[in-house]
């Protein structure tokens, strides 16, 4: 079937900031688990909160992130002077050009299945963002995939626009005095992801999420 696309609105980007702070911020020493992020608070006050880079990067970063090819002239139209500029702004310039997939149903074993075309989709994402998919299936560990790649993950959960995961924890997987001060061992920490432990209970729980909302076609 034809996967069509449709935009994102204003309050659809502003509550993918809010999902992405509150998934993030706890592992993030530097931001502030406290905040709450809303369309009035100034791009100062949003960086702040979710330890984000400058107007540049961050703007780099967005790009890549809503699949969107916005000029650094736009950006730093909204995104400075940070101090004044507000959030609104920015969702409501990534509303005038990103968009958001909706999921068709993909021909499995000669049927119809939703749960097909979600994965799918997320799975083609993350390829495009350069993500290593040769091995993922939807029995994939989730938790895997999200210490090797997080932002990316983190990204295309949060840009279905549902919160199918409660929380994200980190804990040492490796024990002993010495592992805990060998801060040069990338591989002391693995990613908690509650009870979404694969990519199938994850697209279960987008479905799911949608269908509640009434926008399991969007």
């Amino acid at each position: 079937m034809t996967e069509t696309k449709v935009k994102y609105t204003e309050e659809e980007i502003l509550e993918i900031f809010k999902e992405q702070h509150r998934l993030c911020s706890p592992l993030d020493p530097e931001a502030d688990l406290w905040a709450e992020i809303s369309a009035e608070m100034t791009i100062r006050e949003w960086r702040w909160a979710n330890d984000l880079l400058g107007w540049k990067k961050l703007s780099e970063f967005l790009n890549q992130e809503f699949r969107v090819q916005i000029s650094q002239d736009e950006w730093h139209n909204v995104l400075e002077p940070a101090k004044t500029r507000k959030l609104i702004e920015v969702c409501r310039l990534l509303s005038k050009h990103a968009e958001k997939d909706t999921y068709e149903p993909k021909t499995l074993f000669g049927k119809p299945c939703l749960k097909a075309g979600v994965f799918l989709t997320i799975k083609k994402n993350l390829k495009d963002k350069g993500v290593d998919v040769s091995n993922l299936r939807p029995s994939s560990s989730l938790a895997a995939y999200m210490d090797k790649y997080f932002p990316q993950v983190l990204e295309e959960i949060t840009l279905t626009g549902t919160k199918p995961i409660d929380k994200i924890e980190t804990t040492r997987k490796k024990k002993g005095f010495w592992n805990a001060i060998n801060i040069f061992d990338s591989d002391r920490y693995e990613t908690l992801t509650g009870e979404v432990k694969t990519f199938r209970d994850l697209t279960e729980k987008i479905i799911e999420e949608k269908i509640k909302t009434g926008h399991n076609n969007s």
